[in-house]
């Protein structure tokens, strides 16, 4: 206890150090806490469910053609009961794999709310609870059944604030009645991280309120072939390994989902979580997160490891005393360890709240394959204050390594050599020196990393330069969803339209409608061609050229005259046109279109002008897209609107959102981004990256600025009878400070050498990444070296000065 006492008394006497040393700690292990728990929530445990390691999602691999090897869960619904009956899982259940956006009123109003569909045993198979209220019974799970919801909790809290009578209230969905019979647990954000439902309506009822478009339920009389789209899920029976399953599973079906070259597999519920696609971009991302944070932690324990060994190379006089007097090697360094156990205790404790702020920092982030982070509830559970005290318990150590291994004196006369004047041993300052090194380098390799990933999402942004692309306000109207039919949607859009018109907000205002896309082969001027990739059809209204600032390229627009009876006319990107001609001119080719209404033959569309690209996703650089006259199209329920600004995009969309309201209330439109927000979007996890690893980077930066300055001020204090006697024998004010400032630009330089060679062996890591920029861009690396050189020597001024400024006089007396 009394070592303790005299443990925190040595911490106390240097406050500002130690609160220094205390902060380092905290920004490390904190960072550490929060990836942690980033990491848990999207892989390690991404499902609340009880038996992961049982439930398997069911999927199809396809064997033959381009995409073989991918992974597909989506079913027809008559795949289902063939794989529930069997006989290879001891439970199946099932769900429509993606929520649907439909309009509910809760009592506030009509907003759209994600709504997902399962079997009645869905909740007992997954093990997941539903602490309010019951789960769906076989009963509910019926066509024409009176429609029965379960809320996820969040939603409870969000639209309904946490009711507490919520059970047995009456909301709509879809313009139906549904009655409220369950809560699910807290925690529970479906089986899709990319795409969490507010809601759970029993399977069947899909055909119900899922809208006249989609044949969900495979209805053999309905006007539209059957959607695949089901996941189904299985569980193990005890002692029955995966692999065993998979091979009774051959046979089942037929051809999955009604697809050939196609066979059945499983994938383990946690791991399906993420979609295939996204899983390789997701892995590399926690890679890249955790060698961040590693290094961070790594160069805070260093740093505060080296202040300790200051402070205990100051004290070798005292140490020297005490081993004379016969005191054990065993309990001087045990008061050094107490000393950096107390720093690392300090570090841990300050380390949650610094977690829960990074929580809120990153909240507002998209990880790869669309996992809002926000939708994770990140937490500091039992397993991450657990990792924060290991880190903490390793911060200690690490740093009684740097400070009592390396500073403790090897006998009485190395620790009284300063009182002849000499200077400090070479090993010794070899330790600081390395430490400084290891600094410099970590921030090197962070800071470039936050500027290249700055630099890509700042090449997504600059892909549209001939478009004024921060004033283009759009999104999707679905009218279907309340009830219209194509003749009142018509009369709605032209209503809209003409009250953005004449709104002093917006500059122009148009309407489209996305009208699917076209891949493997399109029949040109008569002939097949094999296409590249997929070619978009957009029809649009005679404005949304003019409002999109996109010029005529060669041909004409669209004009009164291509109305219903015209013959059909159509418009093609450059990189279309491009294809179309061959080299050529485009204008005059003719397209037969891939679907027609009978007893209509299929259309056959003349290009009659060509339009600048617009790229509106990044994994698209050149899209294939032809535009359509709207007037020319079959009447439809759904459209989008795009508006230029006049000035504030925000006051645009706010003009949108009340135009929409005052001709139906119950409408809602999807989110209204402007072209910039939806590349944003799709670089979300490089925006993120940019955030991380400048957060930790800056960090690591001001540690290294720390660390170079304690070792300038220690060199400049230890050498300063050297720097005395050197100004007795001629040595000027400028030779003396420079002497201290080459020190610093020799270890800062070694330090920059060893940052691009880990930079160079770690741009693997950061390469899935990069866009239109190279991990080891020459441009950021230079610009990064040289803030930090420039940092370094800055902080070293003042020591520097001080050696100037030596009186040998005056260092003699004082010694």
């Amino acid at each position: 206890m009394d070592e303790l006492r005299l443990a925190l008394r040595r911490v106390f006497a240097r406050p500002g150090v130690a609160a220094a040393s205390v902060l380092t700690l905290a920004a490390a292990i904190g960072a550490a806490a929060a990836a942690y728990s980033l990491i848990a929530a999207v892989l390690l445990r991404p499902l609340p469910v009880k038996a992961p390691d049982r439930l398997m999602v069911v999927g199809t691999t396809v064997t033959a053609g381009p995409a073989a090897g991918t992974l597909d869960d989506n079913f027809l619904y008559p795949d289902y009961p063939q794989i529930r009956d069997g006989g290879v899982f001891e439970h199946v259940t099932a769900e429509w794999g993606r929520p649907l956006a439909l309009l509910t009123n809760t009592g506030g109003g009509p907003a759209e709310a994600a709504v997902a569909f399962a079997s009645y045993d869905f909740f007992d198979t997954l093990g997941i609870d539903v602490p309010i209220g019951r789960t769906f019974g076989s009963r509910d799970d019926q066509r024409g059944a009176p429609i029965v919801a379960i809320l996820a909790d969040r939603y409870w809290r969000r639209a309904l604030n946490a009711d507490p009578g919520v059970l047995g209230k009456t909301i709509a969905i879809a313009g139906k009645p549904a009655t409220i019979v369950g809560v699910a647990a807290h925690g529970f954000r479906g089986l899709n991280l990319a795409a969490a439902p507010d809601l759970y309506l029993p399977l069947h009822v899909i055909g119900d309120v899922g809208g006249p478009y989609v044949n969900f339920l495979a209805d053999s009389n309905h006007q539209n072939s059957p959607t695949a789209g089901l996941k189904i899920i299985g569980l193990l029976p005890p002692h029955v390994l995966p692999a065993q399953a998979a091979a009774g599973l051959s046979g089942l079906v037929g051809s999955p989902g009604g697809r050939a070259a196609r066979s059945l597999g499983m994938t383990p519920i946690d791991v399906a979580a993420i979609a295939s696609v996204a899983r390789a971009g997701t892995s590399e991302f926690t890679r890249l997160l955790m060698l961040t944070v590693g290094l961070l932690l790594l160069i805070g324990c260093g740093t505060v490891g080296m202040l300790l060994l200051v402070r205990t190379e100051a004290r070798r006089n005292e140490f020297a005393l005490c081993l004379a007097l016969g005191a054990s090697r065993t309990r001087l360094a045990r008061g050094i360890a107490l000393e950096g156990a107390c720093l690392s205790a300090a570090g841990g404790v300050l380390a949650v709240p610094i977690a829960w702020w990074l929580f809120a920092g990153i909240r507002m982030f998209q990880l790869p394959g669309g996992v809002e982070i926000e939708q994770l509830d990140l937490r500091l559970d039992a397993r991450a204050v657990a990792l924060t005290a290991g880190a903490a318990v390793l911060g200690a150590l690490l740093i009684t390594l740097v400070a009592g291994v390396f500073g403790f004196p090897a006998d009485a006369g190395d620790a009284l050599r300063s009182r002849a004047g000499a200077t400090p041993r070479r090993t010794r300052r070899l330790t600081r020196a390395v430490l400084v090194v290891g600094q410099v380098a970590v921030a090197l390799v962070l800071l470039a990393g936050a500027g290249v990933l700055a630099r890509s999402t700042m090449a997504a942004l600059r892909l549209n330069p001939g478009f004024d692309t921060a004033n283009l306000v759009g999104g999707a109207v679905s009218l279907d969803r309340s009830g219209y039919t194509p003749a009142r949607a018509d009369a709605f859009f032209d209503g809209l339209i003409a009250r953005l018109q004449g709104n002093p907000a917006i500059r122009s205002a148009s309407l489209n409608e996305t009208r699917g896309g076209m891949s493997g082969t399109l029949t040109i001027d008569g002939v097949p061609h094999r296409l590249p990739s997929t070619v978009g059809f957009t029809a649009v209204d005679g404005q949304y050229f003019r409002t999109l600032g996109a010029p005529i390229v060669s041909g004409r627009g669209f004009t009164a005259n291509d109305s219903e009876h015209a013959p059909p006319v159509g418009i093609a990107s450059v990189s279309f046109a491009r294809l179309l001609a061959q080299g050529g001119n485009p204008i005059g080719h003719r397209i037969t279109m891939p679907f027609r209404y009978p007893p209509a033959p299929a259309p056959v569309i003349e290009i009659v002008g060509v339009v600048p690209d617009l790229i509106t996703s990044v994994t698209t650089l050149e899209p294939l897209l032809l535009y359509l006259p709207l007037a020319q199209q079959r009447p439809s329920t759904n459209g989008a609107v795009l508006v230029r600004a006049s000035g504030d995009p925000d006051a645009a969309r706010r003009e949108i959102l009340s135009a929409i309201k005052g001709i139906d209330p119950a409408v809602a439109s999807g989110p209204l981004l402007t072209i910039e927000d939806r590349l944003a979007r799709q670089m979300s996890a490089q925006r993120f990256g940019t955030a991380v690893l400048g957060a930790l980077g800056t960090m690591a930066a001001l540690l290294t600025l720390l660390g170079t300055y304690v070792l300038a001020e220690s060199m400049a204090a230890l050498r300063m009878r050297e720097m005395g006697i050197r100004a007795a024998l001629g040595a000027t004010r400028g030779h003396l400070g420079a002497i201290v400032l080459a020190e610093t630009g020799r270890l800062v330089g070694l330090g920059l050498a060893a940052g691009l060679i880990m930079a160079w062996a770690g741009a693997g890591v950061i390469r899935a990444f990069m866009f239109r920029v190279e991990p080891l861009d020459p441009m950021t690396l230079a610009t990064v070296s040289a803030a930090i050189l420039t940092l370094a020597l800055a902080v070293s001024l003042r020591p520097a000065l001080r050696a100037a400024r030596v009186d040998l006089g005056r260092v003699l007396k004082e010694d």
